[in-house]
């Protein structure tokens, strides 16, 4: 038996192949998904590097986030590989589900009073990458998948406020803004830009990777920065006190990934942002609840594992 487990984000899909749902038989991948055209096609190239046989996977299992745009289909997948079960899972559940056997030595403690993950009481797994995920994990482990990232900025400065009216020019759709405008890494890239026109500059850098590789000392990336980080301060107040995730809150993704990695993660400017002066009963349960950046990329797959063993019984 064969279980095959795929996280299908907007720019990268990771994968990797499991026989008995708990390890993983090889280190996983971690690909571009703008190289292939579909998810057979991806699951194809990644088999066939693993020397594995596609007709010896028994169980795909799938989270996918929204900002990647492949259809999946459980017929086009069965007709490449043949296999008895085919599970989807929200992108954010799935990193949930990997946080509820985490280990010590894949948290990094950033922030809190408590030191530890309180599992007696709700947590919380924020990510920003591509897009921005949420999801609750609750004390019996049930986890509770959201669009949280979607939600309605509860901004405080005028600043801020004058900065998502600018981030509105560049949607198209004509939705409402969201705090995905601003913490996912077109939303970075887009606060950069506004900045530079405010400012009567060109922008020296045209993709997120760039801008985090080589603008560490320019002026309005800083300044670009501490917005991302007042802003993710303020999401994560508002993720903590509607869901009363007071037992923990784990960051991940791959923008804070690169942050954290380059030494760029103004924990000054998020704490400064997540400890906004609330009544007194909120500040003290907001400031006690233990923040942790999550060190394990492939989180997600082992949460998928877990969702397997649950399939199976």
């Amino acid at each position: 038996m064969t279980k095959c487990v795929v996280d299908i984000g907007g720019t990268y899909i990771r994968l990797a192949l499991s026989h008995d749902g708990e390890s993983f038989l090889n280190d996983p991948q971690k690909l571009k998904a703008e190289q292939f055209l579909s998810v057979e096609d991806a699951l194809l190239h990644f088999i066939r590097q693993e020397q594995c046989d596609p007709l010896s996977i028994t169980d795909i299992l799938i989270a996918k986030s929204g900002r990647n745009h492949w259809v999946i289909e459980q017929e086009s997948i069965r007709a490449v590989f043949g296999v008895s079960k085919i599970v989807k899972v929200n992108d954010f559940a799935a990193n949930a589900l990997g946080l509820l056997s985490v280990g010590k030595q894949d948290l990094v403690h950033i922030g809190g009073t408590k030191l530890l993950p309180d599992t007696d009481l709700p947590m919380a797994v924020m990510g920003s990458g591509t897009g921005v995920g949420l999801a609750y994990i609750a004390p019996n482990k049930m986890v509770q998948a959201t669009h949280g990232g979607h939600m309605l900025p509860a901004l405080v400065t005028p600043e801020q406020v004058e900065l998502f009216t600018d981030l509105q020019a560049f949607k198209t759709d004509g939705t409402i803004p969201i705090y995905e405008d601003a913490l996912s890494g077109d939303g970075i890239l887009n606060i950069y830009r506004t900045l530079c026109r405010r400012n009567h500059l060109d922008s020296e850098y045209t993709d997120t990777h760039h801008l985090l590789d080589a603008g560490r000392n320019n002026p309005m990336v800083q300044q670009a920065l501490r917005f991302y980080h007042e802003i993710l301060g303020l999401f994560a107040h508002q993720v903590l006190a509607f869901g009363g995730s007071y037992g923990a809150l784990f960051l991940t993704g791959g923008i804070i990934d690169r942050l954290v990695g380059y030494d760029l993660f103004d924990k000054e400017t998020f704490f400064k942002s997540l400890y906004q002066n609330n009544v007194s009963i909120v500040l003290r349960d907001v400031k006690s609840t233990p923040v942790f950046w999550v060190k394990d990329e492939f989180i997600s797959l082992r949460g998928l594992l877990r969702e397997s063993i649950l399939q199976d019984h």
